[in-house]
Formats: structure tokens, C-alpha cells, sequence
């Protein structure tokens, strides 16, 4: 469990072979073996040179052996947000050294002697850094103290932890190297002695496949739970299915609907940033479409109806402007009107505009471009871009799909695949009017035509 000392926090636990992990080969991790591999990972660590680590691990175990060993190290920990070479790449400029993943930390034995204790100390000042896109472009480095997370671990528990059933296996389809994850699928359950599932999932089947064995936690994405129209499948094992939660963007309206016909219960949909941390939450098992916040946060608006708060997730009680229009209602509801910058979610993912223009022009064949989001005839990623002569080559000599090609390679190195753009306009120069701005219905009339 997780307690708040005067000047640490307390992970503690009741047994040493009290369950931590499972993985999908049917392997229980006990808390012996976990505590174990922390301390064989805290040795490897301090035989390092400099305390600012970058970390990426897709395995939900090694992730939380590291972080928690990086932590009692007192380390600086640089979340990458993906394993894209130039996304990894920018995360190691800024650090010192990176966590590898080729180093196991589970190399022990099965039956393992118990630990001598079953607790860990760890600082409050350690801080878990993320990348997130900036309004200018350029990837945001966010810092997090580890009491800001925990202080989040929290509220969590104290806002949900009466509705979920005991003895509950903790599963995700989203990655421990954002906020989201990190939260809610290893460091709430570790906090709370609840074992998580290690690998990511991407399946209806595997979420099937869990429930016939397990009563279960999911934690999605809204693109999962969209995806998934198939959701009566998992109506026979309804009952073992505790909660699902869903953030990183507003589920479809049709959404929550299916979900009650088919299992009884709407996902319970979360709101906030890497910056502001959880903001509030809602569970659309009606028609009503509010939110409400978090214990502790506090919502008013500017004169643009634009959300500020102050929270116990954020460093201290400095009220935090934000780029969300909202409407706000009594009782500390409030409604979203959607986003006033250029920061745009596609799949759940956040996507600086400007960034990815900026990414574009380094390639050889693009002089300038211009991104926008396209909601007719479906919510798609375009771009219009000016070619330099090699590029207006390649698509005198090549064609079109060609050069969409190669900017689709060029733009995998710093993006995942998910975030590339469905539709491209080629032109000598970017329709700029006398101001020198570029009109969106402009850009917009670029695709009318297809």
C-alpha cells in the first residue's frame, strides 16, 4: 500500500509472494521476485556515470523494475514517448545515459528467499520526466516530481477504489511511457496490491482470453474501445470485467452506449494532460455528457472560456491556464468545448501541427508545409506542401504515390504510423494572403476535389 511520510513515501506489502505481475505465458511474478529484481537493477545502476536516465521498456514489468530501481537511485528518469529512432534519439540528447533493454532483471530463481523487508522508501524530489508536443514545435520535456504522481495515485484510489472489486488484474492497451499509462496501469496497482498484466494488449481476443481466468481492470484508449464493435463478445464474462477506463481524448457519443448494452457498465472516461495531470472524469451511462473534477481541483475560466485550475497534481497551487474552452457548470462540472492552440489528438496520440510542418521541411524534396485536420468526408491528417526542385523531380518523373511514400518514410523517423498524414497537396508555394497568413478555408478547398 502507499502511505505519505513526513519526508518519503512508503510502498509496503503483506507478503512476499503476494502476486505483482503476470505475464502472457501464464508466469506469476511474487512480490519477492519483483523486490528481488529491484535491487539486482538498483546494483546495475549505480555502477553508471550521471543521473539523468532515459527509459523505454514495452514490457510493463522490466518498466516498473526500472523506474522504481531509477527512483531509490534518485535518478532523473526521461520517459522516451515512443521507440522511433529520432524520438529516442531526441530523448537521449538529453540525458546521460539509457536504461537498456537488453539488461534482464528477472534472472532469478522461481523460489527466491523473502525479502528481509517488505517495503521501499522513496524520495519525493525524484523526478520522472515526459516529452509531450509544444505549441512552438518542438517536443516539451515535463517535468514530474514523484510526489506529484503519487498525490495522483491518490486521488485515483480514493475516487475509484470502493466500485472495483478486489484481487483485480490491471491490463492495458496503452504504454507505460505516457502519463496515462504510467498512472494508471503500473503505479496505481503497484500502489495499491493490485497485480497488472505485463504485456500491452491490442485484441478484443486478449481481453477475452483474461476474463476467463481473471477479474479485470482495463485501461484503453478511446481508439481501442472505438475499434472494438464487437464488444458483446465479452458479454458472457461481463461480471468479471471491474472497471474500464479510457483517456487521451472523448469517446464518440455512440460509444458508451454499446458498452452498457453489451456489458452493463460505460467505460469511465478521464480528462488531463501530461502538464496538469487528471482533471476530472465522467461515466456516460445516460445521455449526460459533463465532467466532473478530481477531489482537490479546483475549475474557473478566463474571459476566452478557457479552463484554469489549480491541483494537487501540479507543483504547487499556482493557478494553471490551459488551452481547453470550456463551459463550466455547479458543483465542479463543467463541459468541454474543445482545444484554442494547434495541438491536435489523432488515435489518442497528441500531435503538434507546427512540429510536424517543422519535420517535414527537413527533408530534401519540401521547402515549406502546412498541416491541418480534415473532417469531411471522415476526421483525417493532410498536408499541403511547397516542393523544392528535387521534389517537384520526383513527382514530375515518379507521380504522386511515389513522393507520398518517401515522405512517409521520412516522417516515420521521428512519428508513428498512426500519425502520418492521409492526404497530400503539392504545390510551388503555400497559399500565404496579403497578411501573410495562411486561411484554413483555403488550405480546406485544396481537397475538395478528390
Amino acid at each position: 500500500m502507499l502511505e505519505q511520510k513526513s519526508s518519503y513515501w512508503l510502498l509496503s506489502w503483506a507478503s512476499a509472494q503476494q502476486l505483482i505481475a503476470l505475464d502472457d505465458a501464464g508466469q506469476r511474478y511474487s512480490y519477492s521476485q519483483w523486490y528481488q529484481a529491484v535491487q539486482q537493477c538498483y546494483q546495475h545502476i549505480q555502477q553508471q556515470d550521471g543521473d539523468t536516465v532515459l527509459l523505454y521498456q514495452p514490457d510493463g514489468l522490466q518498466f516498473s523494475i526500472w523506474l522504481i530501481a531509477l527512483a531509490l537511485a534518485g535518478k532523473h528518469i526521461v520517459l522516451s514517448a515512443d521507440g522511433q529512432p529520432a524520438t529516442l534519439a531526441l530523448a537521449a540528447s538529453h540525458c546521460d545515459w539509457q536504461a537498456t533493454q537488453h539488461f534482464s532483471c528477472l534472472e532469478i530463481a522461481v523460489s527466491i528467499t523473502a525479502p528481509p523487508q517488505l517495503q521501499l522508501s522513496l524520495s519525493p524530489q525524484c523526478c520522472v520526466s515526459f516529452f509531450t508536443s509544444g505549441s512552438s514545435g518542438t517536443p516539451k520535456l515535463i517535468g514530474k516530481t514523484l510526489s506529484q504522481l503519487l498525490r495522483e495515485v491518490q486521488t485515483l484510489q480514493q475516487q475509484f477504489a470502493a466500485q472495483l472489486q478486489s484481487a483485480t488484474l490491471v491490463a492495458g492497451t496503452v504504454s507505460g511511457q505516457h502519463i496515462y499509462g504510467l498512472l494508471f496501469r503500473l503505479l496505481w496497482p503497484l500502489c495499491a496490491n493490485r497485480p497488472f498484466y505485463c504485456q500491452q494488449l491490442s485484441y478484443l481476443e486478449q481481453w477475452q482470453a483474461l476474463l476467463q481466468q481473471h477479474k479485470v481492470i482495463f485501461i484503453a484508449s478511446p481508439a481501442h474501445l472505438a475499434r472494438f464493435d464487437d464488444i458483446a463478445k465479452l458479454t458472457a464474462n461481463s461480471a468479471s470485467i471491474s472497471a474500464i477506463f479510457s483517456s487521451g481524448g472523448p469517446l464518440a457519443d455512440e460509444v458508451p452506449a454499446r458498452y452498457v448494452e453489451a456489458l452493463g457498465q460505460a467505460p469511465i472516461e478521464v480528462f488531463g494532460s501530461t502538464e496538469t495531470g487528471g482533471i476530472g472524469f465522467r461515466q456516460r451511462q445516460n445521455s449526460q455528457n459533463y465532467w466532473r473534477a478530481f477531489a482537490g481541483v479546483q475549475l474557473t475560466s478566463d474571459e476566452r472560456d478557457a479552463l484554469v485550475l489549480q491541483s494537487p497534481h501540479l507543483p504547487d497551487q499556482t493557478p494553471y491556464q490551459t488551452e481547453d474552452k470550456v463551459q463550466l457548470l455547479p458543483d465542479q462540472c463543467f463541459i468541454l468545448l474543445g482545444r484554442l492552440d494547434r495541438i491536435v489528438k489523432l488515435e489518442e496520440k497528441r500531435l503538434s501541427l507546427p512540429e510536424l510542418e517543422q519535420f517535414c521541411q527537413q527533408s530534401e524534396w519540401v521547402n515549406a508545409a502546412a498541416a491541418l485536420v480534415l473532417t469531411q468526408p471522415k476526421v483525417q491528417l493532410a498536408l499541403v506542401l511547397a516542393l523544392s526542385e528535387s521534389g517537384q523531380l520526383v513527382l514530375q518523373t515518379q507521380g504522386k504515390l511515389a513522393l507520398n511514400q518517401l515522405l512517409k518514410q521520412h516522417l516515420l523517423q521521428r512519428f508513428e504510423r498512426v500519425l502520418l498524414p492521409k492526404r497530400f497537396r503539392y504545390l510551388t508555394a503555400l497559399p500565404y494572403n496579403a497578411q501573410g497568413k495562411l486561411p484554413r478555408a483555403q488550405l480546406e478547398a485544396l481537397f475538395h476535389h478528390d
